[in-house]
């Protein structure tokens, strides 16, 4: 199990690890790109339970580092095969 209050990880593990974590706690604790967000945590196939309802407003809230035209490029750039 990661532990994402206290460590950072990269892209892969966090890809790896998606169904075993709650994509709110990502965005609490680890620093993500725009993309991650589009491909993962904005995709309603990996929000899993009711608190990973996750919206924009709340992506951009907690990556404060992503700005909405990032967030905004990467969903309308989304392809399905990226998260593969």
């Amino acid at each position: 199990m990661l532990d994402l209050y206290n460590k950072q990880y990269d892209r892969q593990t966090l890809k790896d690890n998606i169904g075993n974590v709650r994509l709110i706690d990502i965005l609490k604790t680890q620093k993500i790109d725009a993309g991650f967000a589009a491909c993962y945590i904005l995709n309603v196939k990996y929000q899993l339970t009711e608190e990973d309802n996750i919206n924009a407003d709340i992506v951009l809230h907690y990556q404060t580092h992503i700005t909405y035209d990032e967030l905004r490029d990467a969903m309308l750039n989304y392809d399905t095969d990226d998260d593969l």
